[in-house]
């Protein structure tokens, strides 16, 4: 089958320009995917079934958020797969050790669809350059967790400049457990910063507590003004502390001389595989291969910019799945007018919700950090 629509809308350009014209690119595709997913999923149809809704009602821009979402919980059960096995291209899951896991499934199509739509993203969002780094990955490492989303989106992430060296952090130890050496990452960290600009990729608790580690050998370093971090799974200290990424940002220029500005944030989530990136402010910009809404943890009704609810995500690149509306558990505020000047929509604030039975990836990195810190204490 043809999905011309959605390929069409994967390569829109630039990512965070909205105009009537892109909004009619999106709301051909979200038809083209949702009449697919309405005719190969019961689940869908059930869906549209309880809230009165159908692809023939799927007409104007503005319907595009009366789309039902389905739960991502919901997608921590169900794998809800939409195309013949045989052209499952990749399969990644949303935890990191334990927990239930989602299963995202691609096609070949929809997976170099979705690493286009991230290039773009990122090209444009500023994280890019054409200088090669040293790359420190605190992240499950590929060879270990091929099947992770957090590893799979920072090996994309590794696009953003050329690979000088890669030091992936978080490895499987002889338990099969993963584990995190923070001697060897302090020592990578001065090894890589002599050479150059130094990219650190992953969640912050690692870097934070690497740099806990370096100050308390005494040693001192710079790194390249070049140097360039892209965190994701909340900003956390070592100790599990939370920290706004501003407070983040001047650690890392207090301790390492990096650029505040050069520290930022990515948010996102294997069940829906749009990044949304952060701005020198703080603020996770929406590109125009999403739209994003509110909504009220009860009732589902649509809330207004700057109220806090449920964040439903919408976007139709990958047919594999109905994953095109989908709700999250975290609540969030959205804004426009952002101070650094990208146009449109915006994530003001993010708290993260559903972490108690159904742990991701971020938790699953902290435990890491609790069980080395456990097993200090009792050496």
């Amino acid at each position: 089958m043809s999905f011309d629509n959605i390929q069409h809308y994967a390569n829109l350009a630039p990512s965070f320009s909205g105009s009537s014209e892109n909004n009619r690119i999106f709301l051909a595709a979200m038809q083209e995917n949702y009449q697919f997913q309405y005719e190969q999923q019961p689940y869908v149809r059930a869906l549209a079934s309880r809230y009165d809704f159908s692809p023939a009602k799927l007409k104007t821009h503005e319907d595009i958020f009366h789309v039902p979402p389905i739960f991502v919980e919901t997608m921590k059960y169900h794998r809800f797969l939409s195309i013949p096995e045989d052209q499952v291209a990749m399969g990644l899951t949303s935890s990191g050790t334990g927990g239930q896991k989602t299963q995202a499934l691609f096609d070949t199509e929809g997976l170099e669809r979705i690493q286009t739509i991230s290039a773009r993203i990122f090209k444009d969002i500023g994280f890019c350059s054409d200088r090669p780094a040293g790359y420190l990955m605190f992240s499950y490492s590929r060879e270990d967790a091929r099947e992770i989303g957090t590893s799979w989106s920072d090996e994309q992430e590794m696009g953003c400049a050329p690979v000088d060296d890669a030091r992936w952090l978080l490895r499987k130890g002889p338990d099969g457990r993963f584990d995190f050496d923070v001697k060897e990452a302090a020592q990578a960290l001065v090894e890589l910063a002599q050479k150059g600009p130094v990219r650190m990729l992953g969640f912050p608790a690692f870097m934070f507590q690497t740099l806990e580690e370096i100050e308390r050998t005494g040693i001192k370093i710079k790194v390249h003004p070049d140097s360039f971090v892209i965190a994701g799974g909340g900003w956390k200290n070592h100790a599990g502390k939370p920290m706004t990424q501003n407070e983040f940002a001047a650690e890392l220029e207090q301790r390492l001389g990096l650029p505040r500005t050069n520290v930022r944030d990515l948010y996102g989530m294997v069940e829906h595989g749009i990044p949304y990136c952060s701005c020198p402010e703080g603020h996770h910009h929406v590109p125009v291969f999403s739209r994003v809404a509110l909504r009220h943890p009860v009732t589902l009704e649509r809330l207004a910019h700057g109220e806090e609810g449920l964040l439903q995500l919408i976007s139709p690149w990958n047919v594999a799945q109905p994953n095109c509306s989908v709700l999250s558990t975290d609540l969030v505020r959205i804004n426009t007018g952002c101070p650094c000047g990208i146009p449109g929509e915006y994530i003001s604030s993010i708290r993260r919700g559903g972490n108690t039975k159904h742990k991701g990836c971020a938790i699953s990195a902290q435990e890491i950090l609790d069980r080395i810190r456990s097993a200090r204490k009792e050496g």
